[in-house]
């Protein structure tokens, strides 16, 4: 994936910039709008959501406008979305929107959401990646050593594969799945090594799972690492991008990059506060990072 510009969508609901979010998706319907479901959390916090910011723009990058939608009725961390045909929804689609173990659904990706009666496999939050592929819905979690399907939301989920972990210098999580155009699978995670305190840049950030039929699963090492490249030609190197999510164009091109960021702390790292890299971001202030892909 190659980092063609950047840019901060958020800086607390562009009014309070003293609030932190950390990511969430960004769905494109089908008017070409795209809408991102943020957690908001307290300044130097990442624990207890306070709400889940949604926005909406003519582009992943934005402008997104902030101002308050049809809230979503249960808030917690790492929010997953996923738009699916439904011939009894009156907009022919079901926007599904998978946080802390409930799955709420709407007609429309701009709600109203009402919690629906099913869950998903992987306990608890799990940080689930769903998909939607050949009329089936496909899912894995945190620990990513699942994948997970069901033929609809409400009918019971079944094992579908299980992905084996070579012996890896870090811990994976937060990851995001895709099928591509040739119908391969994919699966990028957030990585990290707690251990790591300083020259944040050489530490691991990410992982690459990758399968032909979703089965039978390999790997590779760091599809992103922790140097992005802004609009306006600056660039800073983070000491942790986080929780990866994809745009896609009308083609199902990815276009677009999505993390979770700490906005203070680089290559530097935080060792003078007892903390490795990847948790700097714990009292710093942190954001939504939106990075526009060029040639893939």
């Amino acid at each position: 994936m190659t980092p063609a510009g950047a840019k901060n969508i958020w800086q607390g609901a562009q009014t309070n910039e003293t609030l932190n979010s950390w990511n969430g998706p960004i769905i494109r319907d089908g008017n070409g709008v795209y809408h991102a479901y943020v957690p908001v959390y307290e300044h130097a916090s990442l624990w207890g959501t306070l709400y889940t910011a949604h926005g909406v723009a003519s582009s992943p990058t934005g402008p997104f406008d902030w101002t308050p939608k049809p809230n979503l009725p249960v808030h917690d961390i790492n929010p997953a979305a996923l738009v699916y045909p439904n011939a009894s929804s009156p907009t022919g689609a079901t926007t599904a929107v998978f946080l802390g173990g409930n799955i709420m659904i709407a007609d429309s990706p701009d709600g109203p959401f009402s919690v629906s009666p099913w869950t998903y496999p992987g306990g608890g939050g799990s940080n689930p990646a769903p998909i939607l592929k050949g009329g089936a819905i496909y899912l894995t979690n945190q620990g990513t050593s699942t994948v997970w399907t069901t033929p609809s939301l409400d009918q019971p989920w079944t094992t579908f594969a299980t992905i084996p972990h070579p012996r890896l210098p870090y811990t994976v999580e937060d990851p995001v799945m895709w099928t591509d155009a040739r119908g391969n699978w994919h699966i990028i995670n957030h990585a990290y090594n707690t251990g790591q305190r300083t020259n944040c840049s050489t530490s691991h950030v990410s992982s690459h799972f990758f399968s032909v039929d979703g089965k039978t699963w390999g790997w590779s090492d760091q599809p992103y690492g922790h140097t992005v490249v802004f609009d306006d030609g600056t660039w800073h190197s983070f000491c942790t991008l986080e929780r990866p999510n994809l745009s896609f164009d009308a083609a199902g091109l990815i276009t677009h990059i999505n993390f979770a960021a700490d906005l203070v702390t680089g290559n530097e790292g935080c060792a003078s506060r007892g903390k490795g890299c990847v948790d700097c971001k714990y009292d710093d202030h942190a954001g939504t990072l939106v990075v526009r892909l060029g040639a893939q």
